[in-house]
């Protein structure tokens, strides 16, 4: 075998690597997409007037860059100095909220960033990949 030979093969074995490499990692993320996607779907099935309200919320322009909120009873008093509008969802408008935002929790979707030293109130943050898939959710 020539010198030739060899670094030709070299190369074609590694371009050949590198098309696996790219295929397989295309497929994997592919199949990601399709769990989260279905996970999702069933979520909104199962929560739909919590994730309408929510998605509503993410699509006002006025809370498009707002990820955390509250959630309070309706006649409980809310005073925060806040220096932006916040979002809050009522205990008493939705069936069983709490249990429905520690299913969210589990998945990822939402974080519970209550500090009991410090707040009156139960205090969450929506994940970012969650405010792409209500923004992108066809209703």
């Amino acid at each position: 075998m020539d010198i030739l030979t060899v670094v030709f093969s070299f190369i074609a074995g590694a371009a050949i690597g590198v098309v696996i490499a790219h295929s397989w990692n295309t497929h994997v993320a592919q199949e990601a997409i399709s769990k989260l996607k279905n996970l999702f779907d069933r979520l909104w099935q199962e929560h739909t007037p919590l994730l309408s309200e929510i998605k509503r919320d993410m699509d006002n322009p006025d809370y498009q860059f707002q990820r955390e909120f509250y959630v309070i009873k309706k006649n409980q008093r809310f005073s925060l100095s806040l220096p932006r509008p916040c979002l809050v969802y009522y205990l008493d408008e939705h069936n069983d909220l709490e249990n429905q935002l520690r299913n969210l929790e589990a998945h990822g979707f939402v974080i519970n960033v209550t500090d009991p030293n410090k707040d009156k109130f139960a205090r969450y943050v929506l994940s970012e990949k969650f405010v792409e898939l209500l923004r992108n959710k066809q209703v």
